[in-house]
């Protein structure tokens, strides 16, 4: 029914030829943040697929892209990537992300496990950590695509691990997530609750103000289309207007 009205539509003028290209898939989130508690820990977060597209079903391909894991949480056994057909550890037969090279492989589904039509189907990310696994806030963006390669998205986890059970600002301020870094045009910004942080503001080496963003929660996605090429510092201000935190990131 779906293939016959997109017939119709592209017949009527109302759809241009370019239209395969449109959005086949969806998750739920770009981005999905997780604090991990002190102590061994084992959790799976979950951001599953829906084909909205095809009936027959659909077929994801996926790798990592890009990542700041520790080289402890890179060994064997402590994170994988699970799809709607199988559970990957990062192992040196799958090696998800190589965290001495800083580069990911590639996993394809098979075409026996396709995502049916409107039907959320899994996707998640394991992690099981030793008790003495590195502390701070890590990333792993993940792309995916469809089987023809019509459409593709980048999703990234975000995990924020605990060194102890109470909050401390000073601690907290080191985990100040940016990626990605270099930035194009956008630049994600993840930072703890306890910090207050209201305002977010960009100036580059000089000292000039080159943009400011008021910013609710825990995170935030800059948009830096208008900020020339260059080196830039960027000051978290709390509700009270403190510069609480500084960070360097490049704009490419």
């Amino acid at each position: 029914m779906k293939k016959t009205l997109l017939i119709v539509l592209m017949f009527l003028g109302v759809l241009a030829p370019g239209f395969v290209k449109a959005q086949t898939f969806t998750v739920p989130n770009d981005t999905v943040y997780t604090t991990i508690p002190v102590g061994t820990y084992h959790e799976d977060v979950f951001n599953n697929i829906t084909n909205i597209s095809y009936t027959t079903g659909l077929v994801i391909n996926w790798h990592c892209v890009n990542s700041n894991f520790p080289a402890d949480w890179c060994k064997q056994g402590v994170f994988g990537i699970c799809d709607n057909k199988l559970c990957y550890s990062n192992t040196g037969d799958t090696m998800l992300w190589s965290r001495a090279t800083n580069t990911g492989g590639q996993i394809t589904s098979n075409t026996a496990h396709a995502y049916a039509l409107d039907t959320p189907g899994q996707f998640d990310m394991q992690i099981s950590l030793p008790p003495n696994a590195s502390s701070g806030t890590f990333f792993m963006t993940i792309n995916l695509a469809d089987y023809s390669s019509t459409y593709n998205k980048n999703i990234t986890f975000v995990f924020n691990r605990q060194t102890t059970a109470v909050s401390n600002v000073n601690k907290v301020s080191s985990d100040i997530l940016l990626y990605p870094n270099p930035a194009m045009n956008d630049l994600n910004v993840v930072y703890d609750a306890g910090l207050d942080i209201k305002t977010i503001a960009v100036y580059n080496i000089i000292g000039k103000v080159m943009s400011v963003y008021k910013v609710p929660g825990t995170s935030a996605n800059l948009n830096l289309e208008n900020v020339p090429s260059g080196i830039y510092f960027l000051r978290l201000y709390n509700g009270d207007g403190e510069n609480v935190v500084t960070k360097k990131f490049t704009k490419q």
